[in-house]
Order: C-alpha cells, then structure tokens, then sequence
C-alpha cells in the first residue's frame, strides 16, 4: 500500500516538474505545458520528438492577429497550433537519419566524433491579422531536444478586417487545411553542366539528395478564388528528385537543364478575433521530370574571380566533386518565368518568377568529372561557390 502511495507521490512531482519547473527553466511559457507534458510522454514511449518555440518578427505592428503553425515535415499538414501571437511551444519530429564524422575541438584537442544527422522540420507559419497577412515557410535540423527558432514574417496588406458577418462569431481561434490538387509547372532552370574536348560532367543524384526551390501564398476574401499574378514568395523548400537522368556532357558542350515540378495546392481557412481569411499556399513537392535541355558551346575557361584547383594525371580519369558544406550562402542561383494552371472547372493559375537556391536544408546533388582523353597534364577546375552551393563546375585544360 506504501509502495503505490509512492509511487503516486512521484507520478505527482514529475508531473509538477514538467508543467511548472521544467518549463521555466527552458523558457517556455507556462501556457505550453501541457505541449511539453505530451512531448515527455512520447519520449517515453521511444518516439523521435522535440520542441521548437517560435519567435516572430515582423516588419510592423499588426492588430487582432492569428497565428497558426503547420508542420509539413512527414509530407501531409498537421497544424500544430491555432491562437494569438504567443511564441508557442510546439511538438515537432525529431527523426534520425544517419551519423556523419565531425571535427570539433574537445579539452584543447582536435577529435573526430559521431554527430546524429536528423530529418529537417518543415513548418508553414501563417499570420493572419486586420489588414494585414503574411507567411513563411522555414526549414531547420532539430539538432537538440529543444529548438528555438527565430522567424521573419513578411507582411501584405490586403483590407481585410473584422466583420459580425464572418464565420467566426464565437470569436474563436479556427483553422482548417484543403489538400486542392496538384500543379505542374514546367521547364524550371534547375542546374547547368560543362564540359571541355576531352572531358564530361554529370549530376550524381542520390536518394536524400534535393533542390531548394519556392513557394507561394495568397490570400483572398473567403470563397473567392486566388489570381494568377498576385502570388508572394513564403520560402524555399528543399525539393527531391523524383527522377535522376545522369544527362551527360562532353567534347565543350554546356547543357542548362530545366525540370517539371509538381507542386501542391492547399488552402487554409484561418478565422480569429471575428477576422476570417482564406490563404492558398503553393508548396513544391518534387522534381518530376528533366523537361528541357538547352546546349550551347562551353568557354572551357575558368572566371578569374573563382578559385581554381588541379587534378593532374597522375590522380586518375575521375573525380567527383560535393557541394555539402554547410553555409549561409543561400543566395538565387536561377530565376524561371513561369505559367501554369490546375483543376478541372474552376482552375488556379500562377503567372510569375520561380527561384532556385545555392543550398537546401538536405543533402545536395554532386558533379562527376570524367576524363576520356587527356588534353593537357592538368585539369583546372572551380566551383562558382567555395561554399558549395552552386552545383556548378566549371573546367579549362592546362
């Protein structure tokens, strides 16, 4: 009988630590107790969870405003959180998905060490308020148990305020998600290849590897349906393949290939503070197909701004080079003007500019230099960014 009673008393301390102390200590709000209590209790139970807690920035003030957080990480939306302009606390995947071998300084000595490599969260912020709306799409490695992830939210004004007439006249926090169909928008600049007489590249693309490429949100009054050039970028989204041609180059060809990709269309119907607003977000979700090559005659000379490193004979008919370093260098690498619709019936359209990035929150694809005659005792080669991200590898003979 002591025993159990024990056991009740210590089932009510770790309760007590977990909503109260534990919450402060991390410097989350008591409000979100109850979300860290859940995340424990998965953790017991072996699941891969964390926590991230949200801090908006935004270019000004907005009043009566709803934020909602939608977690794209396993594919499908799930909305982790619907309410006021808090930073929230909310449960997130944290999924392992390999090892990879870090260099770090330990005791004042170099050591090499396993690091856990996990799957990047995904998470759609909306931000819905009077007059004013605004989204973002954010990608990041839960590197630890809990994450604290600061975010900028660009805002667009569109005059949508409070109205007794809306759907919302309980005043309550409401948002929904509509899965409406795919898009295919075609021929995407996604990559360039070179060559020189003698020597060809081609992309090596593996399972986990991806590109970063947009997406898009616009808001409408409810009911109402979105216009094909009034979409506004919400974020990049690391992409993958789900086609890996190896399409080859030589012989002083340059191919720039463009893709298919199919995109998602989603509509969010997000009410709060007696302010209702529906958000349709476009969210790239993989590269199809190579649609288009175009071919034009390569320099074979490498820009004097880059830096140049040497394969000689010696080191073999092959090399491979990676773009995996991690940066803050994630600049536009192409920009692609763009016209497609979807839907039968009613149909949504985009008119407008699609970019892809230098770098993606995953693995990225590489370039295999293959030499088939020598033309020289040295190959020169350069990436455009020292910090990998480009995709691009320039050659010239020595």
């Amino acid at each position: 009988m002591r025993s159990k009673k024990k056991l009740a008393v210590a089932a009510v301390i770790v309760a007590v630590m977990i909503t109260v102390v534990i919450p402060s200590a991390y410097g989350v709000q008591p409000d979100n107790a109850g979300t860290l209590y859940s995340a424990y209790l998965d953790w017991l139970q072996g699941k891969p969870v964390g926590l991230a807690k949200i801090n908006l920035g935004m270019d000004h003030q907005i009043q009566r405003a709803t934020l909602v957080v939608v977690d794209y990480t396993l594919g499908e939306p799930k909305i982790l959180y619907q309410g006021p302009m808090l930073a929230p606390t909310v449960k997130i995947q944290r999924i392992p998905k390999g090892t990879k071998i870090e260099t770090v300084i330990k005791d004042g000595k170099v050591v090499r060490e396993h690091r856990t490599v996990y799957r990047p969260v995904k998470l759609l912020i909306i931000v819905s308020g009077e007059n004013y709306w605004g989204t973002k799409f954010i990608e990041f490695h839960p590197e630890k148990p809990l994450t604290s992830v600061n975010i900028k939210v660009p805002l667009h004004r569109d005059n949508i305020g409070p109205s007794i007439q809306g759907l919302n006249p309980k005043n309550e926090f409401q948002a929904t998600s509509v899965k409406v169909g795919d898009m295919f928008m075609g021929n995407v600049t996604i990559f360039r290849l070179h060559s020189v007489p003698g020597v060809e590249e081609r992309l090596i693309i593996n399972e986990d590897d991806t590109l970063a490429i947009d997406s898009f949100s616009q808001t409408v009054a409810q009911w109402e349906q979105p216009s094909p050039d009034r979409w506004e970028r919400s974020g990049k989204v690391s992409t993958p393949f789900g086609y890996a041609a190896p399409v080859p180059t030589s012989d002083g060809e340059m191919k720039t290939v463009h893709a298919t990709v199919r995109y998602r269309i989603y509509r969010y119907d997000v009410c709060g503070y007696l302010i209702c607003r529906t958000v349709y977000e476009l969210i790239p979700q993989e590269i199809v197909e190579f649609s288009k090559i175009d071919i034009d005659n390569d320099p074979g000379t490498i820009p004097s701004n880059l830096i140049r490193h040497s394969h000689s004979r010696d080191a073999g008919d092959e090399f491979t080079v990676y773009f995996q370093e991690s940066s803050d260098d994630g600049g536009v690498y192409f920009s692609t003007a763009v016209s497609a619709c979807a839907g039968a019936g009613v149909q949504i359209c985009f008119t407008g500019t699609v970019n892809t990035y230098r770098q993606s929150s995953s693995n990225r694809p590489a370039v295999k230099v293959i030499i088939n005659s020598w033309h020289g005792n040295v190959l020169y080669f350069a990436r455009y960014s020292e910090n990998g991200n480009y995709y691009e590898v320039p050659l010239q003979w020595g």
